[in-house]
């Protein structure tokens, strides 16, 4: 293998298979505006982001990801949001990814406890090693106390003890140098991708409460763990471009967690293969999500369809973020364009639409959800 400090100036490409998916990316009008909105906010917080770093926190498009899922949300109500998804993506680059993971393990473990509280509790005192990311999630909590619901407070917190939780359990198996069982990864990846607290924002955007018994119905959680379980596999393929990058950059073995190295491992497959896999997987997630949508939107309450729509936006406009957003042609903040991924889309379903091998997601498949 060549010298690590010859890696740099080399560029990794990609190409994916196409992806089959019905529905048409969308976006929301005002994006420049929020784009400007969060950067003067952000500016107003101690966080003393290094150039690198305030250049990744621009080039994550976060306004272009949150106006991908709600295009016709009020801009001003939006803005929060895509503050949230500023900070966090923040907190994954700089805590979760930078430096040795066993150094960083302490202050991920605190954060993850500190985070939610001041979600839940915005007057809970800050300090310690992280205390300068806790006062932006402090203006989150009072800004959305504004228009949140107890009971929209009460899932924006819990989904977010959910993430935090699956944060340390990817941060475990990263000390550790092991590769998790594809069976383990697929029901937690929606987890690790914070697809619940994610959107959870929606709902408080939207200020339209959607009733209990709506939500935890079985076909509606089906629906969200298949769109979020495939919007995170899509970002695995994404960034396994810069997981290669980096990996021979430091001249190491790519990391085992991702869906393509999850499938090279446990299947014995070359690359292409695993590629090809993992977008089959992709596939046959959405070609579900997209039949059972049809089967449940019909009978739903107003408030349960605009949480459906906002699901419907996150797949494709997920899609067409993840293949223009920095976060992944730029691996490192400091060399833009060192990877390239290559896609396309399709509206002609798989030819394979059966549930997956897979134990711990086959109920999505269950035919009696709807």
């Amino acid at each position: 293998m060549r010298a690590p400090d010859v890696w740099p100036d080399e560029t990794v490409v990609v190409e994916l298979p196409p992806r089959y998916c019905p529905f048409p990316p969308v976006r929301h009008p005002r994006e420049a505006v929020l784009a400007r909105r969060t950067a003067d906010w952000i500016t107003g917080f101690d966080l003393t982001p290094s150039p690198q770093q305030l250049d990744r926190m621009r080039g994550n498009d976060c306004p272009g990801f949150y106006g991908r899922i709600m295009p016709d949300a009020d801009a001003g109500r939006l803005q929060l949001a895509v503050d949230w998804c500023t900070i966090m993506f923040h907190f994954d680059d700089v805590y979760c990814d930078e430096g040795p993971p066993a150094e960083r393990l302490g202050l991920v473990t605190d954060l993850a406890t500190k985070i939610p509280r001041v979600l839940e509790f915005p007057d809970t005192p800050l300090g310690g090693a992280g205390a300068a990311l806790l006062a932006p999630v402090r203006d989150l909590s009072r800004r959305a106390g504004r228009w949140a619901t107890t009971t929209q407070r009460r899932r924006c917190v819990d989904a977010h003890r959910a993430w935090f939780l699956a944060v340390l359990w990817e941060t475990g198996h990263r000390v550790a140098g092991t590769t998790p069982a594809l069976n383990d990864y697929a029901h937690l990846r929606q987890h690790t991708a914070a697809g619940a607290a994610t959107l959870s924002w929606a709902e408080i955007i939207t200020g339209e409460e959607i009733p209990e018994r709506d939500l935890t119905a079985p076909a509606v959680r089906a629906l969200t763990e298949l769109a979020f379980t495939t919007a995170a596999f899509d970002d695995d393929l994404f960034s396994y471009g810069k997981e290669l990058w980096i990996a021979r950059t430091e001249n190491t073995p790519p990391p085992g967690l991702g869906l393509v190295e999850i499938l090279r491992r446990e299947h014995h497959l070359t690359t292409r293969e695993a590629i090809t896999r993992s977008v089959d997987l992709c596939d046959r997630l959405t070609h579900r999500f997209a039949r059972l949508r049809d089967q449940v939107m019909p009978r739903a309450s107003a408030p349960l369809r605009a949480y459906l729509g906002h699901l419907t936006n996150l797949i494709p406009g997920n899609l067409d973020w993840g293949l223009r957003a920095d976060r992944y042609r730029n691996p490192d903040g400091r060399h833009p364009g060192a990877v390239t991924t290559r896609a396309s889309t399709t509206r002609t379903p798989p030819a394979d639409t059966s549930p997956p091998p897979i134990p711990s997601i086959a109920w999505w498949w269950d035919t009696d959800l709807a």
